[in-house]
């Protein structure tokens, strides 16, 4: 059965680190499935901004695209902040299997990581609109899969995903 697996948390939570492990978890059970990340994807589309509203239609654009693939016959992984509760939703009721994983990594432990210096960046006031720190990131209210990834190694997270969703 095709899923979209979302991972969302914060920027350095671990999301991306966690999807690509994931993937290749997932490729060694015979399954090729399709990696869209927030960073990634940004990239290669019009650029949109990081205000709520542009974030809001970056992430159900993200959200089509997973729905559009999984109905196709592919599991897809997500990985991306996508701070807003509603618009998880959303993109939920487009999926036939939507799975959404917080990467619950504590805010502080992510401004330890700051693996871009987005962080200091942001408190600096260098960048504006950044979430969690002058933009808000509202936590699932019912996530199918929680994930610490400052209590978990990404080998504990990934065993437990494949556990849950495989």
């Amino acid at each position: 059965m095709n899923k979209v697996i979302w991972l969302t948390g914060l920027s350095g939570a671990g999301k991306t680190t966690i999807a690509h492990a994931l993937i290749e978890k997932l490729k060694d059970k015979k399954i090729s499935p399709i990696l869209l990340d927030g960073d990634a994807v940004r990239a290669l589309v019009q650029q949109m901004g990081f205000d709520a509203e542009s974030r809001k239609k970056h992430n159900l654009q993200i959200g089509k695209w997973a729905a559009f693939l999984e109905a196709q016959g592919h599991w897809v992984v997500v990985s991306m902040i996508s701070p807003y509760n509603d618009i998880r939703q959303e993109v939920r009721a487009m999926c036939q299997n939507f799975v959404e994983v917080y990467v619950s990594t504590p805010l502080n432990v992510c401004q330890q990581r700051d693996p871009k210096g987005l962080y200091d960046k942001a408190l600096k006031g260098e960048i504006q609109e950044f979430t969690g720190i002058s933009a808000p990131y509202f936590p699932p209210q019912n996530a199918e899969i929680e994930l610490d990834a400052s209590k978990m190694t990404v080998e504990e997270c990934v065993n437990l995903l494949i556990e849950r969703i495989y």
